[in-house]
């Protein structure tokens, strides 16, 4: 592994959300929710052991909540939603691509237990409650096939945005038999009240958006039918919780101000009905860029770096239960000076951060 030369002085430059957050954001995100319970919305896809990229997003989840229950009366929970509807394997069959998911392969049962794990850790260090669910229980909720419906009536529109190139929706129900699922809906027939869709091995079948528990979606579709939900949960007087989301701070800025916030509009929704949304700081490889586990998984990438950076598993064999106590001080340290949230580091960071507490 190269040496990476530095003066181990740490620089927080203000600059943008800095200037506005610099010494607290607890206030302000006290005065934007209006319901006396906040749930905070985590996602992974169970698809490998957790990397540091979803360490500190979940770390940042449990230590918001903690923060925000010592300044507020508001009750505090979350919810860890589960994307095993994630390609696990992709094949092509006549010209086209079809996958398998992560809950059709059974991979995502594999991964799951150290997620659970490491939320009952952070349950444990900061005292915040929290539950989990799988796509399909997230789809089978009652507002789920009108929001389906809504965005088939205006596909056109919303196809523009999220895929230009192609023009097609990329949502998608496995077959019942052997779990295929059209990629990237080339011959998937989108209607006004389901779809139809082809399986190379069984043939057609077709599906009603009151069937929402199967459908399937590409991330950005995801990301977009999450956000209406929670924007309807946010509205609805009937539910005692309002939503917020913690995602990485790749998905931010002309990711969402563009296949989030425009669609969206597009649809009828104000932007000040949708959840708020935190960013996680990105942690990054030597180069400045995003540390993929994607990239670890498919390719086997990152063999410079130490394995616990990358794996789960390794970490808590190295650090046990300490290590995450101490990530978690880290990051909790960000929210209790914001302006270490708005900024990026370095795989390296957490080498040094890590270095002696073997």
């Amino acid at each position: 592994m190269s040496i990476i030369e530095h003066d181990g002085q740490v620089h927080n430059p203000l600059g943008g959300a800095c200037y506005v957050f610099e010494e607290n954001i607890l206030n302000w995100l006290s005065k934007q929710t209006h319901k006396d319970k906040i749930r905070i919305s985590i996602g992974a896809q169970p698809n490998s052991s957790p990397h540091f990229g979803t360490l500190s997003v979940f770390c940042l989840a449990f230590a918001l909540e903690a923060k925000i229950r010592e300044a507020s009366s508001k009750g505090i929970e979350v919810l860890f939603e589960i994307i095993d509807t994630a390609p696990f394997e992709t094949k092509e069959i006549d010209g086209i691509k079809y996958q398998i998911s992560l809950r059709a392969s059974g991979v995502a049962d594999k991964y799951l237990t150290q997620f659970e794990e490491l939320l009952a850790k952070l349950g444990s260090l900061s005292g915040i409650s929290y539950q989990y669910r799988r796509q399909e229980e997230f789809n089978n909720q009652s507002k789920i096939p009108s929001i389906l419906q809504k965005i088939a009536k205006n596909q056109n529109a919303i196809v523009s945005i999220l895929d230009p190139e192609q023009g097609r929706l990329r949502i998608r129900v496995a077959c019942k038999y052997c779990g295929l699922t059209d990629k990237h809906s080339i011959k998937t027939v989108i209607n006004d009240d389901g779809i139809k869709s082809y399986c190379p091995e069984h043939g057609w079948y077709e599906t009603k958006y009151a069937e929402s528990n199967k459908f399937e979606y590409n991330t950005p579709l995801r990301n977009l039918i999450r956000a209406l939900l929670y924007a309807e949960d946010n509205i609805d007087t009937s539910i005692d919780f309002e939503w917020l989301r913690i995602t990485g701070s790749d998905y931010a800025g002309f990711y969402q101000e563009q296949l989030l916030y425009r669609p969206a509009s597009v649809l009828g929704y104000r932007a000040s009905e949708l959840p708020i949304i935190l960013y996680s700081p990105l942690i990054t490889d030597w180069s400045g860029a995003k540390l993929s586990k994607s990239l670890y998984v498919k390719h086997g990438a990152y063999k410079y770096l130490p394995n616990y950076i990358v794996n789960y598993e390794q970490f808590r064999e190295m650090f046990g239960e300490k290590g995450i106590e101490t990530l978690y001080k880290e990051v909790l340290s960000w929210v209790e000076n914001p302006y270490k949230l708005f900024r990026n580091y370095s795989v390296y960071y957490f080498i040094d951060l890590f270095k002696n507490a073997k």
